[in-house]
């Protein structure tokens, strides 16, 4: 393995920069390369089941309508479009299920870079399946690494903002995937500084469209910012995440800079991103799975209950508690999504929380309305990040209490490859575009088996065209 060391008077990025480009596949370790597999497949399964969710469909007519250089397809609706235009489109599909991967320290991962490493596929000629497991992964790797030593979910949640590192990890998977040079990457690293900044959680609190829109610019401007650089165009590289104008400075709270570099190219820290079990905000996951396992062990419906108090940490309260009128009303699927006493009132009636959960039938259910009245919540200090504390009161006076840490998806808990498999099953079929039973299965297996295709359009996007679809 290669460790990357930052040289003397050099940002942090430079060595990110080094290492998306120098790494090759058989450097990542199996298991780091066995994880981006199952990523892969998860968020492809997702963008699947997101594709016909709402905001969708604008998004699409507005790319098209827009025209211009044919270069990559939109897959579901047809039409080509720029490779920009078309991570416009897909990244929005990634994330509307709410139901795609993130790291609990950094936030959500693939969900970003991936649609833009599809959008750029139209950038280049074949590519092949080990050159783009190797592009995710670094990207992935960038990503976890800079929201960790920014600390988003400890730090920038807290105080509104949910980051805006997300680009410097879709930066580096499309300059490694179109071959930019160091120097050329760097510059694409410094346009992004230029175009983020610390995002707000305005957009979960309460929850509108831009939760899914959101990935999309970040996809479309990663691209833009690499194909200017490839164009010459060159980008403020000395203070790009360190420094007065670095990016880490835009932080109110204690970063963790040294993070950054820390056993860069010897440890994949893309190892431990986490899976979603269920379609909702993730910090939501613990106070779902509580409510289930203290059904199953105790033996009791949800007619049965009386009341739920559940205590969310101060990350938590932000994302899902608050405001409370909102959360405890939510109208639209993602109001529900973002709706902390709706989907364990769900959890408590279904024994599950997926798509099919935000239908407008469900949304409008009296009984999950009505037990959404006797669910309470608070902030408290001693509750992890990601963690949750119930107290459940039955109708027959008995009170029983939980507390989940670590939800299944987690790397304590993780999925197998079999969970992955069905979790991709599932969302086949909220799909825009009805897939047989023979073409989902021959997805699954090669994108488990990525490595061996030469040319990953034929596994990532055509089987996601409109039939006949051609420039």
């Amino acid at each position: 393995m290669t460790k990357f060391l930052q040289q003397e008077g050099e940002d942090p990025i430079a060595p990110l920069c080094r290492m998306a480009l120098r790494t090759q596949y058989d450097d990542l370790p199996a298991k780091a390369m066995a994880h981006v597999r199952h990523t892969l497949l998860d968020t492809m399964g997702v963008t699947i089941g997101g594709s016909a969710m709402d905001g969708i469909p604008a998004v699409v007519s507005l790319v098209k309508e827009r025209g211009g250089d044919p270069q990559t397809p939109v897959p579901f609706y047809g039409g080509w479009v720029p490779a920009n235009e078309a991570a416009l489109a897909i990244g929005p599909m990634t994330r509307a299920t709410d139901c795609g991967d993130q790291h609990e320290a950094a936030g959500h991962v693939t969900e970003y870079v991936l649609p833009t490493l599809l959008g750029a596929l139209g950038l280049c000629g074949p590519v092949s399946g080990k050159t783009f497991l190797t592009a995710m992964a670094v990207g992935q790797e960038v990503l976890v690494r800079l929201g960790t030593a920014y600390r988003v979910i400890s730090g920038a949640v807290k105080n509104n903002e949910c980051g805006g590192h997300y680009i410097f990890g879709a930066v580096a998977a499309v300059g490694r995937l179109i071959g930019l040079t160091q120097e050329q990457l760097e510059n694409a690293q410094g346009i992004a500084r230029t175009m983020t900044q610390p995002n707000t959680m305005s957009i979960y609190s309460p929850a509108t469209l831009m939760v899914r829109v959101h990935h999309g610019l970040v996809a479309q401007s990663a691209i833009t910012c690499c194909q200017l650089a490839l164009r010459g165009i060159t980008g403020p590289r000395n203070e790009v995440l360190l420094g007065p104008k670095g990016y880490f400075a835009t932080a109110r709270w204690e970063t963790d800079p040294d993070f950054i570099l820390r056993e860069l190219g010897t440890k994949w820290e893309l190892e431990t991103i986490t899976t979603k079990g269920y379609s909702a905000c993730y910090f939501s996951h613990s106070a779902i799975e509580a409510i289930r396992d203290l059904i199953k062990e105790y033996h009791f419906s949800a007619p049965d209950i009386a009341s739920i108090h559940i205590q969310v940490s101060q990350s938590g309260w932000r994302a899902v508690c608050e405001p409370q009128e909102k959360k405890w009303n939510p109208i639209t699927v993602p109001d529900c999504q973002f709706s902390l006493p709706y989907v364990v009132a769900l959890a408590a009636y279904d024994d599950e929380v997926f798509l099919a959960s935000y239908s407008d039938e469900n949304r409008a259910r009296p009984e999950i309305r009505e037990l959404m009245t006797r669910i309470t919540a608070e902030m408290s200090t001693d509750i992890s990040d990601w963690g949750a504390r119930l107290s459940v009161k039955l109708h027959d006076r008995r009170e029983l209490h939980k507390e989940c840490t670590h939800v299944k998806g987690t790397p304590e808990n993780p999925f197998s490859e079999e969970d992955f498999k069905a979790k991709f099953k599932l969302c086949l079929p909220f799909s825009a575009l009805p897939l047989t039973q023979e073409a989902s299965d021959k997805m699954i297996h090669e994108i488990m088996h990525l490595e061996d295709i030469d040319d990953v359009s034929s596994v990532l996007l055509e089987p996601l065209l409109p039939d006949l679809m051609t420039k």
